[in-house]
């Protein structure tokens, strides 16, 4: 599942977890600071809130007003101050709407990672104006790892991805190996007394090849799901993108050897043929049982994201407005269901 799936399944808890991080210290106070008070108090929340990479505030216009807080691992994405971000749809977002927003992940211009920003305006409580936009930024992954306790064991991926490359390395080497002896049996081909007779040369080369293919294969799958690709072993889908890659390759190159089998007991002994037809049955069978696995895990797991989905639908609120005007937050009352 890709980010942006993990996102709207989770949009609810990240908007109350980066909303509750920034509405800590929104309060009019923020812009009686100086610059480097506010700083400090920037400083301080992301110190607290570590999965926040930038924060920084803007003014009524959408002028940004002091460099960019970041965390320690953008150094690169310090300044920012005196930018117009009056065209970003997070001022717009924020302007338009009483509370924190939080936007669609993006690609962040800081980090080259996919993001999303929380932001909150911030009134004068005197005369109702704006006085400016509270703006904190995160990247999707940590935010999401933080959401579903994973923190943990992404911090152990870099050693898992170098032992998962380590082998896939020396499967390779194998299936290389496996090959270069595949040709040095084509190569002896020509030295048959009887090539009519004696098929145990082609026989080799192709069971070598095979074997080449199939470790090459597995190799292959382990260092594209491993190493390359990004999984979420919170979906079943992954466990089942992976398995059957693995079955797939597994069931090829048992088929190729049964169908040489085949060949070579109808050649050399027929009352053996049997064997090579259970090996084909069992291919078959292997096959069938992937696709019942793959067919019931697929319809589990959309039960379950529907329940999920269900879940988290939230309950209606009527807003009834005792004068008008905005609806005074008192006067809002739930409907029950």
């Amino acid at each position: 599942m890709n980010r942006f799936e993990q996102f709207h399944e989770s949009e609810r808890e990240l908007h109350i977890l980066l909303s509750g991080a920034i509405e800590s210290i929104a309060s009019p106070t923020l812009f009686q600071q100086t610059p480097q008070e506010r700083r400090r108090t920037l400083a301080h929340l992301m110190h607290r809130h570590p999965f926040l990479d930038l924060l920084y505030v803007l003014d009524a216009d959408g002028i940004q007003r002091g460099d960019n807080v970041v965390c320690s691992r953008l150094r690169a994405a310090r300044g920012g101050d005196g930018c117009d971000r009056s065209h970003r749809p997070y001022y717009r977002l924020a302007i338009t709407n009483p509370g924190p927003v939080v936007t669609d992940p993006y690609l962040s211009l800081a980090t080259s990672r996919l993001c999303v920003t929380v932001a909150l305006a911030i009134y004068d409580p005197r005369g109702g104006g704006l006085l400016g936009i509270l703006v904190a930024d995160s990247e999707i992954d940590r935010v999401l790892s933080l959401l579903q306790e994973d923190d943990t064991r992404r911090s152990f991926e870099p050693l898992f991805k170098v032992f998962y490359a380590l082998f896939s390395c020396g499967l390779l080497l194998v299936s290389a190996s496996l090959g270069l002896h595949g040709f040095a049996a084509l190569a002896n081909l020509w030295r048959w007394q009887h090539p009519l007779r004696d098929f145990t040369g082609p026989f080799q080369a192709t069971i070598l090849f095979t074997l080449a293919l199939a470790v090459f294969d597995l190799a292959k799958t382990i260092l594209e799901e491993e190493v390359l690709l990004r999984k979420d072993i919170h979906r079943h889908s992954t466990t089942r993108r992976t398995l059957t890659r693995f079955v797939a390759a597994i069931a090829i190159a048992v088929s190729i050897e049964g169908l040489m089998l085949v060949f070579k007991f109808a050649l050399d002994a027929p009352q053996e043929l049997w064997l090579a037809v259970l090996l084909l049955l069992a291919t078959a069978a292997l096959l069938i049982a992937l696709g019942v696995y793959v067919y019931l895990g697929a319809r589990a797991e959309s039960l379950l994201i529907e329940q999920r989905r269900q879940n988290r639908r939230p309950e209606p609120i009527l807003c009834v407005e005792q004068s008008e005007g905005a609806p005074n937050k008192e006067s809002t009352e739930k409907l029950a269901m």
